[in-house]
């Protein structure tokens, strides 16, 4: 078999994944490639490589469990401190208008108004609580620090496998070399390029949502002031500023917490360095296809280095997501010290 050949046969062995193709179990792929590449499918089923692969899995999903609970933990928090905000502003209007042109059923949306902010409040600092005190935040952290180490250690085990006792007609640093370029460096450059253009979306999103909150503030107080002249109920219609800047700070806190603009940013930036280490594949797969090793361990380094700097980046980011809970926290806090019945009675009181 020519080298070409060889290059040929390992790539049609190994395969290509597809653009939304981000997501391995490697504890499948002995038996995913035992038709193509049996001597690489041996090398697989060692045990030194399949509790590698069985370890990585395993954190993998505990860390994409405690993300999706720390996730809809905060994200139910922030609903509930822009609920209660909602709730506190309804009822000042509530009031206003109940002191002006009293109704039979006034009283009876008055206690409802307050009974949802309680609730909501209530709800608000229970999911915060959890998110903080629980640890939700660290254990997803932690979990995704270890899967990250395991998929790289059963990596670099696998393209420095003792070849002793192995006999393949195709080159096993040739395999070796595609079976990391299919499942690692493909993997990663389809996950950077997807994830990047999500969270890009995301933040954009947030922004446009952010922007008319403020614009909904701005035209709530403009409002207020001028129709406030018309008479004392038409001041209620001060409520939009309320609600416009609540939005604008639930969009904020989400924005915090998912930290879309920023993790946009770092995956797309990882992506372009994967992008310029492609350029020597097919300089490696040739000094593979010889049976030289050294050039595919150098390759791999490479890419380790450059998934170990996005993940240290990553790993910063998620720590400042803590000070947006406790910003969460502070305005529920704050709510929390003019109770709706309260705040809608003096507001009455004062008409």
């Amino acid at each position: 078999m020519t080298r070409e050949e060889a290059i040929q046969a390992a790539r049609a062995a190994i395969g290509a994944g597809g653009r939304d193709d981000y997501i391995i179990q490697p504890t499948s792929h002995a038996g995913q490639l035992e038709a193509g590449a049996k001597a690489l499918a041996a090398l697989l089923g060692r045990a030194e490589f399949a509790v590698l692969a069985q370890e990585y899995e395993r954190k993998d999903k505990e860390a994409n469990r405690n993300q999706a609970l720390f996730k809809s933990t905060a994200s139910r928090a922030n609903w509930a401190v822009l609920l209660t905000a909602c709730f506190s502003a309804l009822l000042l209007v509530a009031g206003t208008l109940a002191a002006v042109a009293p109704v039979a059923s006034g009283k009876a949306l008055l206690v409802g108004l307050g009974v949802c902010g309680v609730l909501s409040g209530g709800l608000g600092a229970m999911w915060l609580i959890q998110a903080r005190q629980g640890g939700l935040l660290k254990a997803w952290m932690s979990a995704r620090a270890a899967a990250e180490a395991l998929r790289t250690q059963y990596f670099e085990a696998v393209t420095n496998a003792d070849p002793a006792g192995v006999v393949s007609a195709i080159p096993l640093p040739l395999l070796e070399f595609e079976y990391f370029r299919r499942y690692q460096f493909d993997v990663q450059m389809a996950y950077y390029e997807k994830r990047a253009e999500d969270h890009r979306r995301d933040a954009d999103r947030l922004l446009g949502a952010s922007a008319a909150a403020a614009a909904l503030a701005m035209i709530g107080a403009g409002l207020a002031a001028f129709l406030g002249l018309l008479g004392a109920a038409w001041v209620s219609i001060a409520v939009l500023g309320t609600v416009g800047t609540a939005l604008s700070s639930f969009a904020s806190t989400k924005e915090a917490i998912g930290q879309s603009r920023q993790n946009s940013e770092r995956y797309a930036k990882a992506r372009d360095a994967l992008a310029l280490l492609a350029l020597r594949i097919d300089n490696i797969r040739t000094a593979a296809a010889d049976g030289e090793r050294e050039a595919l361990r150098q390759f791999v380094a490479a890419v380790h280095d450059q998934l170990s700097a996005e993940h240290h980046q990553w790993l910063a980011t998620a720590e400042s997501v803590e000070p947006a809970l406790a910003t969460l926290d502070a305005a529920l806090a704050k709510l929390s010290l003019k109770p709706p019945q309260q705040a809608s009675a003096k507001s009455a009181a004062q008409q």
